[in-house]
C-alpha cells in the first residue's frame, strides 16, 4: 500500500506540487512538500541557514558560522561564503521539463571581488528532498580574476554543509560505478586456490565496468574523501545521500590486459580499441580521481563537501567575461528509511538528473555491427542492398531503432557516406523510417584517419605521445583532442547527419588519451605536460556532455549513447546521463558469434549487478536473437534482452521467418506492458546463473508488468508479489493464480539454463479479472463489454465478473450455455490450446 500511494503521489506530483520560493530582503526560502531550505544574507555573508525535513520534522543543519557554503582561491586569496564580501543581487526561477524547478541565485562580490558574480543553480523536485546544485563564477566586462592553488594544491569546494551529529561514531558507504574487472564476489580471495580464469574474458569480470562499495566509520577528528560518485551516510534518525556528476574510471585496472585477438579464436572480439603511445605521465589510479566527496567529523557536527582534487583548474587560470568557470552538478537528499536509497537513486538518475525525456525512453533496437562481424570483410559487407535486408529482418523482430554501425563512413574523421553507398545514407534512412524505426548511426568522435585532409589541415589537434608521434586509438587511427577547436567541427559533423534524418547516435572509443597538447582549451606551454593532461581529463566529460546537449537542442528527438565497452573508456560517470545513456557491453565474457547462453549471462550481468545502483533503462546492449544448434537458446537470449539492454544484433539472414516471428511475439508483449513500467526499477532476485534468478518490473497500482526468470538448474519455484486487486486482468505466457492481492507464478525450469517469462495485464479500471489459469494464455483483449482469451495451452480458468449478467460465451465462435454459479460474480470455463474464448455481458 505504501508503494501504491507513492506511485500515485509521484504521478500527480506536477499538478499537486506546493513548490515556492520567497525572498524577504534577507532570506531566500525554498519550500516544497518534503522540505524547506533557507539561504540567508547577513552582514555581507551568505550561508545555508536551514535544511528542514517535513517528513520527520527535524532541522538537519548545525551552526553555519564555521562551515562556508563555497570556498576557492582567487588572486592568491582564499575567499569563502562566510567573509563579509557578498551581496544579494538577484534571483530567478524557471520550470524544468522533468517537473522540477530551478533557482538561479546571483551573489555579487564586493571589495576585492568587485565585478565577480557567484551564480548558484539549485534544482528541486515535487515530493522530493533531493536538490541538485552547481556554481558558476561569472565576471562583468572589464574585470578579470585568476584562480590559484592553496599551499600548492587545488582548492575549490562547493557545496559544503555542516549537519548536526551528536553520536560518537558515524557510518558511511561509498558506491563506485566505474570499476573495470571488478570481482563478482566482494570477498573473493585469490590465494585460496589456483586462479585459472582468463584475465579478460570470464563471467566474474565480464569485460565491463561494474559497481563497487566501501564502508567507513568516523569518530571525532576523522576525515575521509571518497571517489563515489554516490555516498550514503547514516545520520541520527535518517539517511543522507550525496552525489556528484562527472566521469572517469575508478582504477587503471585493465589498461594493460586488453583483448588481443589471435587467429585461433573461435569467438573473437575487437582488438585495437585502447590507447597506443609512449607516455611518462602519471599512470597511477590517483590520476583518474578528479573530485572527492569529503566528510569530516568534529564535536557535534558532520561536515560534507564536494572538493576538486585534480584537473579542476590551472594555476592562474583566467576567469573573465569571456571565460566563466563552472563546477560539476552535485546532489543531496535525506530520507528516514535507509531501505529507500535505491528508490532515491532511481528517481534521481531516471528523472531528476535530466530533462531530456527521450534519453530515458526505452526502445528495442538493432545494431548492424554483429552482422558485420559475421563477415570476413566487416566493412565491405556494408552495402545498401545488404543493410536494407537487415532493416527488413530487424522490423520483423519488432525493433524500433536501427543503428548503422562502423562501415557507412568514408573513414574515421570523414563522416560522410563511402562509395559503397552510392546514394548516400538517405535511402537507408528512408527504409528505416518506412519500417517504423528510428534511424541511428555510429561515430568514433576522436578518431581521424592519417590520410584524411582534416588530419593534414589541423596538426595542432592531433594528440601526441612523449616522442611526438601520434597517439593511436580505435583501429590504430590517430586521435584528435576534443577540448579545443575540434569540438565545433565535430558538432557540425553531427548536425549534418541530423539534417539527413539521424535521430540517434552511438559515440565510440572516447578513451583516456594522454593529451598534453598546448594552446588548446586545457593550458598553454607555460604549464607542464602533466598539468595540461589533468586539465584535459577533467574537462573532457564537460565537452562531450555539452555536445550531447547542443545536438538535442538542435533537434529535440536526438539521443546519444556513449560506448563504454572497453577498460580505457573514460566517460563512465553520471555527467553523460544528464543527456543520454550508455552502450555498456559488446560481448563481455564471450565473443562474436556465440549463440550459447554463456554470452547472454554476461549481458545480463549488467542488469543484475547494477540493480539498485543505476537504472537498467540507462544501459543498452545487444543479444543474438538466433536459435542456432546445438544451443537452441533463442528464448534465453530474448528474455535477457527484455529485462535490460533491449538490443539485438547479428546476421539475421541466419534466422528464418518463424524464428523472427517468435522474437516479435515476446517483444510485442513486453511493449504492451512497457507504458506502465518504463520508468520503474527492476527488482532482482538471485545472481546470474543462480537457481532461481528473477527480474520483476511490476506497476502494482495499474497491475501491468513483466516477470522473467532464469535458472542454472532444473527447478520448480513459485514467485509471488502484490498486485492491485481492482486493476488486475490476467497474465500472458505463464500459468498463474491470484488470491488476497498476491499473484503466484509457478515457474518450472525444466533443465539447466532454462528461462520463463510472464506478462501481467491490467484491466484499466473495468473490474474484470481472470483470477487463475492452469495453462498459459497467449493473448487477452478487453474491449467494451467483450473479453477475448486466446489459449496457449489447455487451461481451466476462473474469471471474476458479473456472471449473472453474462449474455454469451463462445469457444472458437461456437456458443455454449453460460454456467450459472452460486457464487455470483465468479465464472469457470476451459479450453484447448489455440482456442479463443469470448465472453460478452450487458
Amino acid at each position: 500500500m505504501r508503494r501504491f500511494l507513492i506511485a500515485v503521489v509521484l504521478w500527480l506530483a506536477p499538478a499537486l506540487s506546493l513548490a515556492q520560493i520567497t525572498w524577504d530582503g534577507k532570506r531566500l526560502t525554498i519550500e516544497n512538500e518534503a522540505m524547506t531550505q533557507v539561504i540567508a544574507f547577513d552582514k555581507g555573508r551568505v550561508m545555508p541557514l536551514s535544511m528542514r525535513s517535513k517528513q520527520f520534522g527535524k532541522e538537519l543543519l548545525a551552526s553555519t558560522d564555521s562551515v562556508p557554503w563555497f570556498e576557492f582561491v582567487i588572486n592568491n586569496q582564499l575567499v569563502h561564503a562566510l567573509q563579509s564580501i557578498w551581496k544579494y543581487q538577484s534571483h530567478e526561477v524557471r520550470k524544468l521539463g522533468n517537473g522540477g524547478t530551478e533557482l538561479v541565485l546571483r551573489i555579487a562580490g564586493q571589495k576585492q571581488l568587485k565585478g565577480m558574480i557567484v551564480e548558484v543553480h539549485k534544482q528541486y523536485f515535487p515530493f522530493s528532498t533531493l536538490t541538485r546544485e552547481m556554481l558558476f563564477l561569472k565576471v562583468k566586462e572589464r574585470h578579470r580574476f585568476n584562480l590559484n592553488k592553496l599551499n600548492g594544491a587545488l582548492h575549490f569546494i562547493f557545496p559544503q554543509y555542516a549537519f548536526s551529529d551528536n553520536r560518537p561514531q558515524t557510518h558511511l558507504k561509498e558506491t563506485r560505478i566505474a570499476s573495470y574487472a571488478q570481482e563478482a564476489l566482494p570477498d573473493f580471495q585469490r590465494s585460496f586456490t589456483s586462479d585459472q580464469r582468463n584475465r579478460v574474458n570470464n563471467l566474474a569480470y565480464c569485460h565491463m565496468f561494474a559497481p563497487d562499495s566501501s564502508f567507513f566509520s568516523l569518530q571525532g577528528g576523522d576525515k575521509v574523501s571518497v571517489k563515489g560518485p554516490f555516498q550514503t551516510t547514516q545520520m541520527e534518525g535518517y539517511t543522507l545521500f550525496s552525489a556528484y556528476e562527472h566521469a572517469s574510471q575508478d582504477t587503471r585496472r585493465g589498461f594493460e590486459t586488453m583483448y588481443q585477438p589471435s587467429a585461433g579464436d573461435r569467438f573473437a572480439n575487437d582488438g585495437s580499441q585502447g590507447v597506443i603511445g609512449e607516455s611518462d605521465l602519471d599512470n597511477t589510479d590517483e590520476s583518474l580521481w578528479f573530485i572527492g566527496l569529503e566528510t569530516s567529523k568534529k564535536n557535534d557536527q558532520l561536515k560534507i563537501g564536494t572538493s576538486i582534487r585534480r584537473g579542476g583548474y590551472l594555476e592562474n587560470e583566467v576567469v573573465d567575461w569571456a571565460h566563466p568557470y563552472e563546477t560539476v552538478w552535485t546532489a543531496v537528499a535525506f530520507y528516514e528509511d535507509s531501505a529507500d536509497t535505491e528508490a532515491i537513486i532511481h528517481r534521481y538518475v531516471m528523472e531528476q538528473i535530466t530533462d531530456h525525456k527521450p534519453a530515458r525512453h526505452p526502445h528495442f533496437y538493432y545494431n548492424t555491427w554483429g552482422m558485420q562481424r559475421s563477415s570476413a570483410d566487416v566493412r565491405g559487407v556494408f552495402t545498401e542492398a545488404r543493410i536494407k535486408e537487415e532493416i527488413g529482418y530487424a522490423a520483423e523482430l519488432g525493433a524500433e531503432l536501427f543503428v548503422l554501425d562502423d562501415g557507412w563512413e568514408v573513414t574515421q574523421g570523414v563522416w560522410k557516406p563511402n562509395q559503397r553507398l552510392s546514394g548516400g545514407i538517405a535511402p537507408l534512412i528512408a527504409e528505416i523510417e518506412s519500417r517504423g524505426m528510428i534511424p541511428g548511426i555510429w561515430l568514433s568522435p576522436m578518431g581521424i584517419d592519417a590520410t584524411a585532409d582534416r588530419f593534414k589541415e589541423y596538426p595542432e589537434w592531433v594528440i601526441l605521445d612523449k616522442n611526438g608521434n601520434p597517439v593511436k586509438g580505435q583501429w590504430n587511427h590517430p586521435v584528435f583532442d576534443l577540448v579545443g577547436g575540434f569540438y565545433d567541427v565535430f558538432v557540425n559533423d553531427c548536425k549534418w547527419l541530423i539534417d539527413q534524418g539521424v535521430r540517434y547516435f552511438k559515440w565510440d572509443a572516447i578513451n583516456s588519451f594522454p593529451s598534453s597538447l598546448p594552446g588548446l582549451a586545457h593550458g598553454d606551454s607555460t604549464y607542464s605536460a602533466q598539468e595540461r593532461k589533468d586539465r584535459y581529463d577533467y574537462l573532457l566529460p564537460f565537452y562531450v556532455t555539452r555536445a550531447m546537449r547542443t545536438l538535442r537542442e538542435y533537434h529535440p528527438d536526438v539521443v546519444v549513447e556513449i560506448d563504454v565497452t572497453e577498460p580505457q573508456r573514460c566517460m563512465v560517470g553520471l555527467m553523460p546521463l544528464q543527456e543520454g545513456k550508455f552502450f555498456w557491453m559488446n560481448n563481455g565474457a564471450s565473443g562474436y558469434g556465440d549463440y550459447s547462453t554463456y554470452r547472454s549471462k554476461s549481458m545480463r550481468s549488467i542488469t543484475n549487478r547494477f540493480a539498485g545502483v543505476l537504472p537498467s533503462q540507462v544501459f543498452t546492449f545487444a543479444v543474438y536473437p538466433h536459435n542456432a544448434a546445438p544451443f537452441y537458446a533463442q528464448r534465453y537470449h530474448v528474455n535477457t534482452s527484455i529485462v535490460g539492454g533491449n538490443g539485438f544484433w547479428g546476421n539475421l539472414k541466419q534466422t528464418n521467418e518463424q524464428q523472427r516471428a517468435s522474437v516479435n511475439a515476446t517483444v510485442s508483449k513486453s511493449k504492451r506492458v512497457r507504458p506502465h513500467i518504463a520508468q520503474l526499477p527492476t527488482r532482482v532476485h538471485g545472481r546470474v546463473g543462480g537457481s532461481p534468478e528473477v527480474y520483476s518490473c511490476v506497476n502494482e497500482a495499474t497491475a501491468y508488468g513483466q516477470v522473467v526468470g532464469f535458472s542454472g538448474s532444473a527447478l520448480s519455484y513459485s514467485h509471488q508479489f502484490e498486485v492491485n486487486d481492482a486493476q488486475f486482468l490476467g497474465v500472458l505466457n505463464h500459468a498463474y493464480s491470484y488470491a488476497d492481492g498476491m499473484l503466484t507464478l509457478p515457474f518450472q525450469f525444466a533443465m539447466p539454463d532454462d528461462t520463463r517469462e510472464a506478462f501481467i495485464l491490467g484491466n484499466d479500471g473495468k473490474g474484470v479479472s481472470i483470477v487463475s489459469s492452469t495453462g498459459w494464455i497467449d493473448d487477452i483483449t478487453l474491449e467494451g463489454n467483450a473479453l477475448n482469451i486466446r489459449l496457449g495451452a489447455a487451461s481451466d480458468l476462473v474469471l471474476k465478473l458479473k456472471a449473472n449478467g453474462v449474455t454469451t460465451m463462445s469457444v472458437d465462435n461456437r456458443e455454449f450455455p453460460v454456467p450459472q454459479k452460486s457464487d455470483g460474480d465468479v465464472l469457470h470455463c476451459s479450453g484447448e490450446a489455440g482456442q479463443v474464448i469470448k465472453i460478452t455481458w450487458e
